[in-house]
C-alpha cells in the first residue's frame, strides 16, 4: 500500500506541474483501462448506478475535469457506438459498418464508399478491457496509462515545445472532426505509445461540453515523466504561458494619420527631436 501511495504521489506532483506551467481552465486527467471491476477505485462515480444514465465517454471526461470527480466507464455504462467498437465492447461485422456508413453519408461523408473510409483509419484496442477509470491527474487515485491535458493551442503549443524538446523534428498527427477524446486521445495514444495533438471532434462538442477554443494533447505514460521535464526545461529557458508578448518598443503610426493629427492639432503637438 505505502509503495501504491508514493506512486500516486509522483503522479499527483506531475500534475500540479502541469497545472503550473500551463493554467489549464480544467483539470489534466488521468486515465487507466481496466480488466476487471475489483481495479475501479473506491469512491469512483459510475454513470449507471450513480447518475442513473449511461452516456458517452467525453461526456465522462468534462465531468472529471471540471467536476474534479473520479469516474468508472464500464461497457454497460457506455452507449457511443463508435467508442463501444474502439474499445472492443461491440462485436463489428460487416453490417454495422454499413449501417454507420450509410448513417453519416450527406453528414460526414458524400456517399457510403466514402464513409466506409473513415472506419477503415479507426484504431481498436488490442486486448480485452472491461472498462476505463478516469480521475484528476493532481489527486488521481489511479496509475495512468494515458493522460489528457485540455487547453487553448497557445497552452498546447507549449506541450508540443516539451515533447519535441529531446526529440527534434515535428509532431505528426491525424484529424478527422470526429472520435476525438476517446479514439485519438486514448486508444491511438495507447495503442502507439506516443503523444497525440487532439482536434476535438463534434461529438466532444456538441455532448462532451468541449468549448469551441479547446484542443487537446495526450500523453501515454512512458513519455509522461519527460514531458514534464522539459515543460520546466523550457519554462525556464524562456517559453512560458502565457505567453510574454513583447512589449519593448515606441508605438508608432501609419504617416498619413499622424499627418492628419498634426494638421488637426494645428501646431500644438510637440516634434521630435
Amino acid at each position: 500500500m505505502k509503495t501504491m501511495t508514493s506512486e500516486l504521489e509522483k503522479y499527483h506532483e506531475i500534475g500540479k506541474k502541469i497545472e503550473k506551467y500551463l493554467r489549464p481552465e480544467t483539470f489534466p486527467i488521468a486515465l487507466k483501462l481496466i480488466r476487471k471491476e475489483e481495479e475501479i477505485p473506491e469512491g469512483s462515480k459510475r454513470p449507471n448506478a450513480d447518475l442513473k444514465i449511461q452516456n458517452f465517454l467525453c461526456q465522462n471526461f468534462t465531468m472529471v475535469r471540471r467536476y474534479g470527480w473520479t469516474m468508472a466507464v464500464m461497457e454497460e455504462d457506455c452507449v457511443c457506438k463508435v467508442a463501444r467498437a474502439v474499445y472492443g465492447w461491440t462485436t463489428i461485422t460487416d453490417e454495422n459498418v454499413k449501417f454507420a456508413s450509410e448513417f453519416t453519408t450527406g453528414l460526414y461523408a458524400k456517399d457510403a464508399e466514402t464513409a466506409k473510409k473513415w472506419w477503415a483509419q479507426l484504431h481498436f484496442i488490442k486486448r480485452k478491457y472491461k472498462g476505463v477509470v478516469i480521475s484528476p491527474l493532481s489527486t488521481t487515485k489511479i496509475i495512468p496509462d494515458v493522460v489528457q491535458v485540455y487547453g487553448n493551442p497557445a497552452q498546447i503549443m507549449r506541450l508540443i515545445h516539451a515533447y519535441l524538446y529531446g526529440k527534434g523534428g515535428t509532431l505528426e498527427f491525424t484529424a478527422s472532426g470526429r472520435g476525438g477524446s476517446c479514439h485519438e486521445g486514448v486508444i491511438k495514444t495507447f495503442n502507439t505509445d506516443e503523444p497525440q495533438l487532439v482536434i476535438l471532434g463534434n461529438g466532444d462538442r456538441v455532448w462532451g461540453g468541449a468549448e469551441d477554443s479547446e484542443i487537446m494533447f495526450s500523453i501515454p505514460q512512458s513519455k509522461l515523466a519527460e514531458i514534464v521535464e522539459n515543460l520546466e526545461t523550457t519554462h525556464r529557458a524562456g517559453l512560458r504561458y502565457p505567453i510574454p508578448k513583447y512589449m519593448n518598443y515606441r508605438p508608432g503610426f501609419q504617416e498619413s494619420f499622424e499627418k492628419r493629427a498634426k494638421d488637426r492639432a494645428g501646431g500644438t503637438i510637440v516634434e521630435d527631436n
